[in-house]
């Protein structure tokens, strides 16, 4: 009720920025007078961190009725509550956040609003609109004009209910607009470096989602995402090695230089073995994929990835076909000549071929033929390799 009490009283149009910023000096220098006499507290600098060290995020986050967590990137038709937030802010002397919507698609409620002022007793706030297509509110510092320490460097700003229309999921990044303006949008973290022109106007350096060029103050950069990537990312690793036969399930001697790719919906994601066959894919989605392991001495094969909420640290070795030498997809005299012009070739030859050395036991011998021979007659159109899978 003190929203839409608010709201009727002053019975303005708040996208009138004229109008707009006239309100919030109002409302600013009820405790900026306080300021003035009283003075910043000692040590302020130090609590709020200098202005422009800091980038601060506003982002937002959807929960239906049941408190599903929802993707704004798509999000269906129907109830919601959105939660807006601040991260990388130590503090906040005065905010503003002014963003305009099609009210074909999207509608706000004030019942069960809550405002940071709400629940950080050093702060009041206003929630002045949420209907005919704007949403918008004021937070300020109640702490005698100075600046209210956020005690988690961030903080929710505004909670408030939300329905989607229409017949199809929307984007939150595109159906709740922004506005840039430095007037209408941003983050004073310091009232102390307010200055007053003959006009009356106050000029002040805050964070803010644009620098037009008329602006009077320094403006530092923050950003704002209403509809931020939910997908975690995580690491995977297993090993790669040499298969002793076609009957063997899993490697036995590592493989190096073999190269393990996962195709993701944003892209490809490689890594190559080590001298011990480990590889690591860095920053995997969620998700189940087939990734392929490609190697210049065998048989390319593929296996399962299944990224299900944690990082992945395998001790599987993933088995392939190791000694196709020659790289023709059969395992025939070729590669046994390839492997004789190797024959008693240890590493500590430059003619020496890792590739050759199966076993990894430092020289070409009679071991890694005993491999070989195993899958002699083989090719890379009918070896089946066991279904592995990493998770």
């Amino acid at each position: 009720m003190r929203q839409f009490k608010m709201q009727t009283i002053w019975g303005f149009t708040m996208r009138n920025k004229t109008v707009k910023k006239c309100i919030c000096a109002a409302l600013s220098a009820l405790l900026f007078a306080s300021a003035l006499s009283i003075g910043l507290p000692a040590g302020a600098q130090e609590q709020q961190g200098a202005l422009g060290s800091q980038r601060p995020a506003i982002t937002a986050a959807y929960t239906d009725s049941e408190g599903n967590v929802c993707d704004g990137n798509a999000l269906a038709p129907g109830d919601y509550t959105m939660t807006l937030s601040v991260s990388d802010l130590y503090s906040v002397a005065n905010l503003q956040f002014t963003a305009y919507f099609d009210t074909q698609q999207l509608s706000f409620s004030s019942v069960g609003s809550e405002l940071l002022s709400d629940s950080l007793a050093q702060t009041s706030g206003v929630l002045t609109s949420w209907t005919g297509g704007e949403l918008s509110f004021f937070i300020l510092s109640s702490n005698t004009g100075s600046t209210t320490v956020l005690p988690d460097n961030g903080a929710d700003l505004l909670t408030i209910d939300m329905t989607v229309s229409g017949d199809a999921p929307v984007d939150m990044q595109n159906a709740l607009t922004v506005d840039e303006d430095p007037n209408c949008t941003y983050i004073e973290v310091n009232y102390g470096d307010r200055t007053t022109t003959e006009a009356g106007d106050y000029i002040y350096n805050c964070y803010a989602l644009s620098d037009p060029e008329d602006y009077p103050g320094t403006v530092y950069s923050m950003t704002c995402d209403l509809s931020p990537d939910l997908t975690k990312y995580y690491d995977v690793s297993a090993y790669v090695g040499a298969l002793l036969s076609p009957d063997s399930t899993e490697g036995s001697y590592p493989t190096t230089g073999a190269v393990v790719t996962v195709q993701t919906e944003t892209g490809a994601i490689e890594a190559t073995t080590d001298d011990t066959g480990k590889f690591t894919l860095k920053d995997v989605p969620e998700g189940t994929y087939e990734a392929t392991i490609t190697y210049h001495y065998g048989f390319s094969r593929p296996f399962t990835i299944i990224v299900d909420g944690g990082e992945i640290d395998s001790k599987t070795m993933i088995g392939i076909v190791a000694c196709d030498w020659n790289g023709d997809g059969n395992i025939n005299v070729n590669d046994y000549m390839v492997y004789y012009s190797k024959y008693f070739v240890n590493s500590s030859s430059a003619e020496y071929d890792l590739g050759v050395d199966i076993t990894r036991d430092g020289n070409i011998n009679v071991n890694d033929y005993m491999v070989y021979y195993a899958f002699y007659f083989q090719n890379s159109d009918t070896i089946e390799y066991a279904d592995t899978i990493i998770s």
